[in-house]
């Protein structure tokens, strides 16, 4: 399914991705000190919840490019590159944000590295064998909803806090996410949704990429907001449960998707 010779490049920016992240993950929860002049007291708890989340995330991705070096296996590839996403979104938001610390550099490098390995990744699917890929009618119209109402829940809170701050004047703090989400993240989402309802082949690859960038990416925010407490801020309880049922979903669709998604021969 995937071309070998773009699959082993790609698996092996990977790879040097999860290294470099793992290295980026660690330092910080060893060393937490290296946020606390660079970042505003209010992400405090999201670096934090990120590293830790991250640092599984990393494991998780070095195993899988080298599974995928050793037996190029698509499901492998597909979580790869979901994973893959989930820290193209994660140093997204530490490199767009310009908080400058000593491991900025190492950022840079992890979000360069995950924007190529996403092109080259995607790219690297062969066409005849992506049609040939099977999803479950209701999965297919399940994981659209799901990814529909994630839009339908947060392009609003979004909008408004865009709004907000434009008529003020003024930079939120979490910039980088209106940045990341209204210009990226929504849009895939969209795009992979009217593929999968529309019966579009490749839609069937992007829903597992989409759905593991989601349990990844929410897991971290929910955890940021649950340990807000620690860092005298206030804890979010509605957002807070949002985020739960946006991570529990993801979960169970995700494994059901790995163990329906198919190839026709």
């Amino acid at each position: 399914m995937v071309d070998p010779a773009k699959g082993r490049l790609t698996a092996i920016l990977i790879l040097g991705l999860s290294l470099l992240a793992l290295g980026a993950a660690l330092t910080g929860l060893l060393h937490p000190s290296i946020y606390w002049q660079a970042f505003p007291e209010s992400l405090l708890p999201g670096t934090f919840a990120q590293d830790l989340v991250s640092v599984p995330a990393a494991l998780i991705l070095a195993m899988m490019a080298f599974q995928f070096l050793k037996r190029q296996r698509y499901k492998a590839f597909i979580i790869m590159l979901g994973l893959s996403a989930y820290f193209f979104y994660a140093y997204g938001l530490f490199t767009i944000s310009g908080h400058f610390n000593r491991l900025y550099p190492l950022y840079l490098i992890i979000f360069t590295l995950s924007i190529y390995s996403l092109i080259l990744g995607l790219s690297s699917f062969r066409p005849a064998a992506v049609c040939q890929t099977n999803l479950p009618n209701g999965m297919r119209k399940t994981i659209a909803g799901f990814l529909i109402l994630i839009i339908a829940v947060f392009l609003p809170l979004w909008l408004s806090m865009l709004a907000q701050s434009a008529a003020q004047q003024v930079r939120p703090d979490a910039y980088a996410v209106l940045v990341l989400d209204l210009a990226v993240v929504m849009p895939a989402l969209g795009i992979t949704a009217y593929m999968l309802l529309r019966g579009i082949p490749f839609g069937n690859i992007l829903a597992g990429v989409a759905l593991l960038k989601s349990l990844t990416l929410i897991l971290s925010v929910a955890l940021g907001t649950a340990v807000a407490p620690f860092y005298g801020l206030p804890l979010d309880y509605p957002m807070l449960g949002v985020y739960g049922l946006v991570v529990l979903f993801s979960l169970v669709l995700g494994t059901f998707y790995m163990l329906n998604l198919i190839r026709k021969f």
